[in-house]
């Protein structure tokens, strides 16, 4: 059976995503979290559960994807972030001094007495490669044509432009990471007083690969904001062209309201996919009561559905508002 095949490679991600769920989401089970602020301050205050979401979400959406080239970009940043991720709970258990088994144990199978959730989660990277590997042709043709874009002589300004934020955000974050290595092998160098042993090797090692990701990561960034840039330039020329005149003309206040509808669709979307499982860890654990998560993830659903439902209807009642204004306006003129 071949298993790189075109067909599979949506089927990957399904499977992947299952499996990094548990990784993903245990870690809410050990406190309360149904405080959305709460929630919030652990997310944003965390390096693990920040880059645990992300990658998370990167999954998530790239099985919904309808466009294969947002499909295969979001492969590469849900692969990119969880190898970050990997890096960085490597690290925080060299720090903490524990042996090189229970090291690679806490990492990749599972820690103390929590579920084997790491080895869910490492068990996801195979079919997540996988996907890549059925997708590395998308992912070369797309960045063959943001380069492309960037060589087009009429396209001058926005190359340099690029090439200027590019390079500062480079310099400046490859800056704060270095110093930042730097000012923390010190310190650690100081508590060793023995000179370079394998401590500060390691601490060097990662730190070393952890700058490099955090550097593909912003790459990631940069390459989205640019073929954001590129999708929606001439929109967003066309709609500011007729702002300036108070012009909302009926095909303006459609493509306005498509954006808006657009971006809090996948708002909502992102809320629920992540909420649902936050407040079902939280409430229920992930140790226990497995027949609440089924009964759980279909109200969380049926409350996205409705939220969903709700938006869409508020957004073709403004714009009908905003039409029948603008024919009393003309029939009032004449």
């Amino acid at each position: 059976m071949n298993l790189i095949t075109e067909k599979l490679h949506r089927v990957y991600l399904a499977i992947a995503l299952v499996l990094v769920i548990p990784d993903t989401f245990y870690w809410y089970s050990l406190d309360d979290y149904t405080s959305f602020q709460t929630t919030f301050n652990a997310i944003t205050g965390s390096t693990g559960l920040t880059w645990l979401l992300v990658s998370y979400l990167a999954l998530f959406f790239a099985i919904f994807a309808q466009k294969l080239e947002m499909r295969a970009f979001l492969t590469v940043v849900a692969i990119v972030t969880r190898v970050y991720f990997l890096v960085w709970i490597t690290d925080i258990w060299r720090a903490n001094e524990v042996s090189f088994p229970t090291l690679l144990k806490n990492v990749f199978i599972k820690t103390n007495d929590a579920p084997y959730i790491e080895l869910f989660a490492l068990i996801a990277m195979i079919p997540l490669i996988l996907s890549l590997i059925i997708q590395k042709t998308r992912v070369a043709n797309f960045l063959t044509a943001l380069i492309n874009f960037l060589r087009q002589p009429e396209n001058r300004n926005h190359r340099i432009g690029f090439q200027v934020v590019s390079g500062v955000a480079y310099v400046t974050s490859a800056y704060i990471m270095i110093t930042t290595l730097i000012d923390y092998y010190d310190v650690s160098r100081g508590e060793v007083n023995s000179g370079l042993n394998s401590t500060l090797i390691w601490l060097l090692i990662l730190g070393i690969i952890s700058i490099a990701l955090k550097l593909l990561i912003l790459t990631l960034g940069l390459i989205a904001l640019l073929w954001a840039w590129i999708s929606w330039k001439q929109d967003i020329q066309l709609v500011l062209g007729h702002l300036k005149d108070f012009k909302l003309n009926e095909y303006l206040t459609l493509k306005v309201a498509g954006y808006l509808y657009t971006f809090y669709f996948i708002l909502v979307v992102g809320l629920v996919a992540a909420g649902v499982p936050i407040f079902a860890a939280t409430t229920f654990g992930l140790n226990q009561d497995y027949s609440v998560f089924p009964m759980v993830a279909v109200a969380g659903l049926l409350i996205g559905f409705l939220a969903l439902l709700a938006l869409r209807l508020i957004f073709e009642l403004a714009i009908a508002i905003v039409h029948i204004a603008e024919n009393t306006k003309n029939n009032l003129r004449r």
